[in-house]
């Protein structure tokens, strides 16, 4: 497991207080801000202005998300909620899909191995894991 986040390239704001991190190896995560900013003060301004959050950029040397001198968000907090996230996301589509690891993994064109790596929040869930599981999904539903 990665202990240190890497640094941020870049950062989108998506709908709600969701943020697109893309990380210096070119990987990006979709990161949900929305309790991180509930649960500590500071972040109130955030909560209240949407056109504030819409503000977020890279902070210097990409180790943050910044608004202001006074809002942050470390980009070791962001990795943390991106695997956290992330493995959240894989166990519930697995669970409502009622498969094994091994059966999801399979179906997703996964190794068994990297498949605990990511609902065990080890590894950062790759966009293309999650585009294949929305896929499935989509092929499911026509079908």
């Amino acid at each position: 497991m990665q202990t240190k986040a890497p640094n941020i390239r870049a950062v989108q704001v998506e709908k709600d207080l969701c943020l697109v991190i893309t990380w210096k190896g070119g990987a990006d995560s979709v990161v949900d801000v929305s309790r991180h900013l509930t649960d500590y003060a500071v972040f109130a301004p955030l909560r209240t202005n949407r056109d504030l959050f819409r503000k977020a950029g890279v902070g210097e040397w990409g180790w943050s998300v910044h608004w202001s001198d006074e809002l942050e968000i470390s980009s070791d907090t962001l990795w943390r909620l991106a695997l956290e996230q992330g493995s959240a996301w894989l166990q519930a589509w697995r669970a409502r899909h009622g498969m094994t690891q091994a059966d999801a993994a399979k179906a997703l064109g996964v190794s068994p191995r990297m498949w605990r790596y990511y609902e065990a929040g080890a590894h950062l869930l790759p966009k293309t894991v999650r585009l294949a599981a929305i896929g499935l999904d989509a092929q499911v539903r026509a079908a």
